[in-house]
């Protein structure tokens, strides 16, 4: 990363702590970066599950971006709201949802939604909502291409599903979708081998399809890690999110990238229970912490840090740094920032070493307004 001075902020004293802290011209320059990778951007189709914030959709949009993905319906009600017209709801609606999902096509015409498909039972219940409301709804096969997690296999039964799906009033068919999240080999020549391999049963099923006589259908792929693989691919969407603000772990998994640090953790010291310890309010509520003590959060300007505990409120550091005092102030850079994102309900936006205005995770909440 830059050097920490790169990130001082000189207005800190009337900021509560813990604090998010996200840089938009280095925002900027990650979208600059992600768009530099791909010969045309209607190749790209980020995910706004880790900003959730329609300031940074707006930096998007701005970039040229028309399309986008996302995870719930309140973030496909933040991308309306924000001036995203083609959005991909990447998630199954089943029961409320569903309806949730159609009053999304009522209330924001003028944007074209879909969501995605991996079983009949799911498709028959989107078809049966949209021909109560008159109308015509988009949706994805969700292909499994090694993350079993969703989605159908495509060698065995994409093509069934596509048929069956094809002949359903009230959905159209937008194409074929699927996620490579597993993909982390920290060695790019293996990561994006097994990008290849993985994606290979995709283009298999498309040209099947092509041979059945449907047309040859749109897919989106990929994510963040596999960027450079899907890049090189004609005509494929691949859509990733945490390159927006990046993070630690991916830093340290994928540095060939050069994406930047774009979102920080301040926190301050609140105890120093002895003269190389110290207390700092960054607990559970303030940094994502589902990984080893070791992977939350990296502090550069403490060389010796050991994360000793953490809870709800409190993060425990041995930190070899005896001149620490109460109430100084400590830069963190988090592993996992979407899930950090998600902790708080607002981002500090700093502008010239000042806090300048605060952006809203509007998607934070569940829901919004449906």
């Amino acid at each position: 990363m830059t050097s920490v001075s790169a990130y001082r902020i000189e207005n800190l004293e009337e900021a509560d702590t813990p604090l998010l802290a996200v840089y938009p011209d280095i925002v900027v320059k990650n979208i600059g970066k992600l768009i530099s990778f791909f010969p045309d951007k209607k190749q790209i189709r980020p995910h706004v599950k880790t900003h959730k914030c329609p300031q940074v959709v707006k930096l998007l949009i701005e970039a040229g971006i028309t399309k986008f993905k996302c995870a719930t319906i309140a973030e496909a009600e933040m991308l309306a709201i924000a001036g995203a017209v083609d959005i991909l709801l990447a998630y199954q609606p089943i029961g409320p949802k569903v309806f949730r999902f159609i009053k999304l096509m009522t209330t924001y015409p003028d944007c074209s939604f879909s969501c995605l498909v991996d079983n009949e039972t799911s498709a028959q219940q989107i078809s049966k909502a949209a021909i109560e409301f008159n109308l015509i709804a988009g949706v994805w096969i969700d292909l499994n291409v090694g993350m079993d997690r969703t989605g159908v296999l495509p060698a065995t039964e994409g093509k069934r599903l596509f048929q069956f799906c094809g002949h359903l009033d009230g959905i159209k068919i937008a194409g074929l979708h699927a996620y490579d999240g597993h993909l982390t080999d920290p060695d790019p020549g293996v990561r994006l081998a097994q990008a290849d391999e993985g994606f290979a049963a995709v283009r298999n099923l498309a040209n099947d399809l092509v041979l059945a006589g449907f047309d040859l259908p749109n897919i989106v792929a990929g994510s963040t890690p596999t960027i450079q693989y899907y890049a090189q691919q004609p005509n494929i969407e691949c859509s990733p999110g945490t390159f927006i603000y990046w993070d630690q772990h991916y830093q340290r998994q994928f540095p060939e990238l050069a994406f930047e640090n774009a979102a920080l953790v301040i926190s301050r010291v609140i105890s120093k229970p002895n003269p190389e310890t110290v207390c700092l309010d960054l607990g559970y509520k303030a940094v994502s912490s589902e990984s080893s003590k070791e992977e939350r959060v990296d502090f550069p300007e403490l060389s010796d840090a050991q994360i000793i505990s953490q809870s709800e409120e409190h993060l425990l550091v041995f930190s070899g740094a005896s001149e620490l005092q109460i109430s100084d102030v400590v830069y963190g850079l988090p592993y996992h920032i979407g899930r950090t994102c998600n902790l708080y309900e607002a981002c500090a936006i700093i502008k010239d070493h000042k806090i300048e205005e605060y952006w809203h995770h509007t998607a934070r909440s569940r829901c919004i307004n449906l």
